[in-house]
């Protein structure tokens, strides 16, 4: 009788690993491997202007997250993406990352570290909070990455 089978319960995978399965693809350039990891109604705050960087600010849901990161994919030339010193808070992984990524139309390039803090539910990312030098990154994306 099938009522009388137990049933095993998978286990939603620990934060930190799914933070580290989504970096591994991101840094691979995997963006379908990374999104898989993304919950449907995940939200990204990137803390940039949203006039100088069409993902800048909030926002929800996969698909819109899918197609920004897709589009700073096309525009940059990821050089280096390198997360640093993982730490887990409860649902939370806090870290940074080393990078260097190249404006492809431009040819200049962009370095630096941000800070990044991803909130994991049910083995899935639901949001994440991506923190750069704002000035920095808004000066380079005014003098390089935006239209004449």
């Amino acid at each position: 009788m099938i009522a009388d089978a137990p049933v095993a319960r998978l286990k939603a995978a620990a934060p930190i690993e799914v933070v580290r399965q989504f970096n591994e693809a991101w840094a691979a350039g995997d963006i379908d491997g990374g999104m898989r990891l993304v919950a449907d109604h995940a939200v990204y705050a990137l803390y940039i202007s949203g006039d100088l960087l069409p993902i800048g600010g909030e926002t929800v849901g996969r698909v819109n997250i899918e197609a920004g990161l897709r589009q700073v994919r096309s525009d940059f030339e990821y050089l280096l993406f390198r997360p640093l010193d993982l730490k887990v808070k409860g649902d939370e992984v806090r870290y940074q990352v080393e990078f260097m990524y190249r404006h492809r139309r431009s040819g200049e390039v962009l370095n630096g570290r941000f800070r990044l803090i991803m909130r994991v539910e049910n083995g899935l990312i639901v949001r994440a909070d991506e923190y750069h030098d704002r000035a920095k990154v808004e000066a380079f994306l005014r003098l390089f990455a935006c239209p004449p």
